[in-house]
């Protein structure tokens, strides 16, 4: 099963007697963000899809609330999970985040949203070349326009991130993450990396030895 994130303790697997409601909602997400969605009956957390897995999976149980009335009267009243299932996704859809019929999502449910999804991408690059044609200005291309660009793989100029630096520990000049071998100063920063690519102290070349020069002749007494 996918990644699974449960609120609520449930029981999705049980039968469920004719007429009455379920005791779980299954909701499922495509979307490679998390969610976090406020309610006056509590914040649900609908977790990012991790990368290698079909969906990530929130399970919800129905809930009480209640209506203010006034003068400290309060009409207390149940909300079944499916009905808390659907709120809770609402707006949520374009980006990959549905509820499911049953309780885990069907091959054709995931195929639905994982259609939805890129098609909210696609409409975001689109949106992105709009607003890059009429200025050139990064400030009006969102996140969103550059995740989306990024998630179809879609080379954009707008959508470019700029590489991060970190600081040399030997020699504290600004080099890329990842490298093994400090361009500056030639420390090793990651040694298995290095030893793959025939870098390091086994595979330097020998620095050759300093020549040294002649000591000044000395003035011969006359």
């Amino acid at each position: 099963m996918s990644n699974t994130k449960e609120l609520i303790i449930g029981n999705p697997a049980g039968a469920v007697p004719a007429g009455a409601e379920p005791a779980t909602a299954t909701i499922a997400s495509v979307s490679d963000q998390d969610w976090y969605v406020s309610r006056t009956y509590g914040v649900f957390h609908i977790p990012a899809c991790a990368k290698g897995e079909a969906c990530s999976v929130l399970l919800v149980s129905a809930r009480g609330d209640a209506l203010d009335l006034g003068d400290n009267r309060k009409f207390p009243f149940a909300i079944p999970a499916r009905d808390i299932a659907r709120d809770l996704v609402q707006g949520l859809e374009p980006h990959g985040v549905f509820l499911c019929a049953g309780a885990r999502a069907t091959e054709e449910e995931l195929a639905q949203a994982i259609a939805k999804r890129d098609a909210w991408y696609h409409q975001l690059v689109l949106e992105g070349d709009q607003m890059w044609a009429r200025g050139h200005s990064f400030r009006e291309i969102s996140d969103a326009h550059r995740r989306a660009a990024m998630a179809l793989a879609i080379e954009r100029e707008w959508a470019y991130v700029p590489q991060q630096f970190a600081d040399c520990p030997a020699c504290g000049e600004k080099v890329k993450s990842g490298v093994a071998v400090c361009k500056h100063c030639g420390a090793i920063l990651d040694a298995d990396k290095a030893a793959k690519h025939g870098l390091g102290p086994a595979h330097a070349a020998p620095r050759p030895a300093a020549r040294r020069e002649p000591p000044p002749a000395r003035p011969v007494p006359e």
